[in-house]
Order: C-alpha cells, then structure tokens, then sequence
C-alpha cells in the first residue's frame, strides 16, 4: 500500500525546482540591464524631443515678433505667448538658457544651453 502511494505522487522534487529557480535567475541577469538600458536610451530621446520643440517654438517666437537684433529668450516667454502649451520637463538636464542669433543673411540660430540634472 504504501509503495502504491509513493509512485502516483505528483509534484516537484527539490532538484527540479532548485533547477527552475537557476534558470529564472539566469533569465532575470540577461533581462534587467536589457531593460535598464533601453529605458536610459528612451529618456534621452525624449529629452532630446524636448529641446528640438524649444527650439522650433523660440524659432517662431523671434520670427513672429518681427526682431532684428539676437534675443535671449526664456522658458516662461514661451509659454506665455502660447508657443509652448507649459515647460517641457527633461529628465536628465534642465535648460539654462535659451538664445536666438540672427545672423549677417537674416537666418535665425538657436540654441538652447542645458546643464545636468544633479
């Protein structure tokens, strides 16, 4: 009776699911950076997206106003004159500085100065 017990038992033995804890590790090792690194790569370009709408929106900003000279322009300026619906969040760095260069052939440069986010 007893050795009929024995062989219809069913479950795991401690090998087996020592064996399947080895495997899920060896997967979470594999998988973890993996995701780390992609979500680093994902903020980056959004910050990256960020700034290039800053630059687009002080870019129509300087040439809506009509300005002659080069201007140095501010988050809260764009906002307030609608070009940006609020200030973008970046999540590495913060924007310093907003400047738009008209030059000598009355093309229009901007550059938008950014330092990391400590």
């Amino acid at each position: 009776m007893l050795m009929a017990l024995k062989r219809n038992e069913k479950g795991l033995t401690l090998i087996e699911l020592l064996a399947v804890l080895v495997i899920v590790g060896i997967i979470a090792a594999i998988a973890i950076p993996a995701i780390g690194s992609t979500i680093a790569k994902s903020r980056d370009k959004a910050d990256s997206a960020s700034i290039s709408l800053i630059e687009e929106s002080a870019l129509r900003y300087v040439t809506d106003k009509e300005y002659t000279t080069s201007q140095t322009i501010s988050i809260d300026d764009l906002v307030s004159a609608g070009y940006l619906a609020k200030a973008p969040t970046l999540n590495k760095k913060n924007v310093t500085n907003v400047k738009a260069d008209l030059s000598a052939n009355d093309a229009w440069s901007i550059t938008v100065t950014t330092t990391p986010k400590t």
